[in-house]
């Protein structure tokens, strides 16, 4: 164990969790930080909302679990013990637990949102022309899963239109009036924070309406894990799915699955297997689904002593959304439009570029940026206008959305020069 000096501000004592190593990170928020990182010298991420960005700690980590799996395969598959798969998922469940207010017995691990949220709309047997409802601000995967249910029974599916930005009242009577309309309805999905636009549902309000209605409800968290704060089972769900990689700082292929202990019976993973173990037939189920590499989940643990080695959760959320909220400002400043479009607490904000961008509003344009200038953006139609959703990261500054805003105006000069113009004309 070693006495670890965070920004000059506190002292703390970090150990990783086995295996364990040690390491100093001692450099504020910022493009200091981006020496634990793997990024290319070449790139500014601003897209860590998409796939993340794993600290060469938390990598290692992945590896070394690899290491231990790789040293005795035997042992670590057919066993238990803390060097054995079920021992060491036990202990990284019980940290993720513990991190998200939630009891360790209803917390799984999956390999992404997509595979949560398909054990559970898969899982659930609804009787016929039973309805499914979900919001027109849903992640397309969500709307392909619901599809592929209903199969020729489109008929089946309640989707709800809704504007964003919108007040959460006026979003809950949406929801409620379509209740009201499909008696039918047996199960909602809704997004805790939508990936395009960014932005926070009222989930707890959302659930509550739903229930008193008789209705399931699946939450998809993709985005809520380590962006902001989550205490699982006050939001009242029946299932909460949500990824660590891509605010937690975990591995590509970690994601957690919690499902309320009353509906634990109705879900099953997606590979169906008889060899797992846990302290209950729905954690038995997903402890074991084949001969596969689990460090990703492993590596959650090393995820959170990250977290906490660079200043831990408060500050964390505190200066990403704060600098989210202070370049989405600068952006929109620059380009000439209205203020950004931005929940309080997220690190993702949504910028609108000049009317004219519409023309070149596609991943085209999106993929010039990366192509030219070693930087990517979502870049998207809402409601009428183009906008680029801009993630906010602990090893980015202002001056990352200062680079964005040049090199949006050197494309948009090419794809779209009208808006260009329109963005020169106003500054």
């Amino acid at each position: 164990m070693s006495s670890l000096r965070v920004f000059g501000r506190r002292a703390a004592f970090v150990m990783l969790a086995f295996p364990s190593f040690t390491a100093s990170i001692e450099e504020a928020f910022g493009h200091p930080l981006l020496q634990h990182f793997a990024l290319d010298m070449n790139y500014t991420n601003l897209n860590h909302g998409s796939y993340g960005a794993t600290p060469i700690p938390v990598v290692k980590a992945l590896r070394k679990w690899q290491e231990v799996m790789e040293h005795n395969p035997d042992r670590w598959f057919r066993f238990d013990g803390e060097k054995t798969l079920i021992g060491a998922l036990d202990h990284v469940r019980s940290r993720v637990a513990e991190y998200i207010q939630a009891d360790a017995r209803d917390v799984v691990f999956v390999d992404g949102a997509s595979g949560g949220v398909n054990a559970v709309l898969r899982s659930i047997k609804l009787p016929p022309h039973a309805s499914i409802l979900y919001l027109n601000t849903a992640y397309q995967m969500v709307k392909n899963t619901i599809f592929y249910i209903n199969g020729q029974q489109q008929e089946r599916s309640v989707e709800v239109n809704i504007s964003l930005p919108s007040t959460a009242s006026q979003i809950l009577a949406a929801v409620r009036q379509a209740l009201d309309q499909n008696p039918s309805t047996l199960l909602a999905s809704f997004s805790h924070i939508t990936s395009i636009p960014a932005v926070i549902l009222p989930v707890k309000e959302l659930v509550q309406i739903c229930h008193e209605k008789n209705v399931m409800v699946l939450i998809d968290g993709a985005h809520a894990l380590g962006q902001i704060a989550l205490n699982i089972p006050e939001i009242g769900a029946d299932f909460y799915v949500a990824n660590g990689h891509k605010w937690l700082f975990s591995p590509k292929g970690s994601a957690i699955l919690w499902v309320a202990r009353h509906r634990q019976h109705l879900i099953h993973p997606n590979v169906i297997n008889d060899e797992g173990r846990g302290s209950s037939f729905f954690q038995l189920q997903f402890s074991y689904t084949g001969t596969k590499d689990y460090s990703a989940f492993l590596a959650m643990s090393a995820a959170l002593d990250f977290r906490e080695q660079i200043g831990g959760d408060a500050q964390i959320k505190e200066y990403v959304s704060r600098l989210a909220l202070e370049g989405g400002k600068y952006l929109a400043q620059t380009l000439g439009t209205e203020g950004p479009m931005i929940s309080r607490g997220l690190a993702m904000v949504n910028v609108p570029l000049p009317q004219a961008a519409l023309k070149c509003c596609d991943m085209n344009t999106a993929k010039r940026l990366l192509v030219k200038h070693g930087t990517f953006v979502p870049i998207y139609p809402w409601q009428g206008q183009c906008f680029v959703r801009v993630s906010a990261q602990v090893y980015n500054e202002i001056s990352d959305f200062m680079y964005l805003a040049r090199t949006l105006l050197d494309v948009l000069s090419n794809d779209c020069p009208e808006a260009a113009d329109s963005a020169s004309v106003q500054n």
